[in-house]
């Protein structure tokens, strides 16, 4: 049979075609988010309370926005006649979404000055109105960082492809207990969440994008980290 292309799947096509052209550059890792998943825990019976749905992606959207402080370059993009670096003061994360017409990928804006039950909310609204394909332009524009949750429906790791003006795109696979060897050579299990990313290499370097995932990598470890720089 042969169906037409359609709604999201359509304004998708359009853009991996277009971004296919851009030089990707990998990075892999695993982050231990023992103390983030503990934290979820805990703080999720006063999101229910609020009446908000609270995963453990608030809580890594805010440790990638605190990077993004640390790291400016990864929020910034290459103009389009590529003469300059344009950085964004704000943190408009997006969040790849599964529909019945395809991915969809909105974004939450100005995260920098959102609370982790901010950010939630955000979540919640964002996942209602793809699902029921009403989102709007400016929930689709905007972007400058950009999340795919594929541990969600399962895998580990891969090869995500940038989105429109912006420089880099994560993929978090599926967090599982592992056995890890800790400092002082103990074999222990550990909660480990793969993450995939790929930047633009004509803007980042693979140093540049190696701190960042580690600045994310220790928030997450030890999430109090967090609370130091929130505003």
């Amino acid at each position: 049979r042969v169906e037409p292309v359609r709604g999201y799947m359509r304004a998708m096509i359009k853009t991996m075609q277009t971004q296919a052209t851009i030089p990707h550059m990998g990075l892999s890792d695993e982050y231990a988010v023992d103390a983030s998943v503990q934290l979820r825990e805990a703080l999720k019976p006063s999101a229910t309370a609020a009446g908000v749905s609270f995963s453990h992606m608030p809580i890594i959207i805010k440790a990638v926005s605190l990077a993004l402080t640390d790291y400016p370059l990864i929020n910034a993009r290459l103009s389009p006649d590529l003469s300059s670096v344009v950085y964004s003061s704000s943190h408009n994360i997006g969040i790849a979404i599964e529909t019945s017409r395809g991915l969809v990928v909105p974004n939450i804006k100005h995260v920098e000055s959102l609370s982790l039950l901010d950010i939630a909310r955000e979540v919640d609204r964002l996942v209602e109105l793809a699902r029921s394909e009403k989102l709007g332009t400016p929930d689709l524009s905007g972007g400058t960082f950009t999340i795919s949750n594929i541990g969600a429906i399962g895998g580990s790791f891969a090869s995500p492809i940038l989105m429109p003006n912006e420089s880099v795109i994560v993929a978090l696979g599926a967090i599982a207990k592992l056995p890890r060897y800790d400092s002082s050579g103990a074999l222990v299990p550990r909660l480990m969440m793969p993450v995939s990313y790929s930047a633009d290499h004509r803007l980042l370097q693979g140093s540049v994008l190696a701190r960042f995932s580690n600045r994310v990598k220790e928030l997450l470890g030890d999430p109090r980290l967090m609370m130091m720089c929130m505003r």
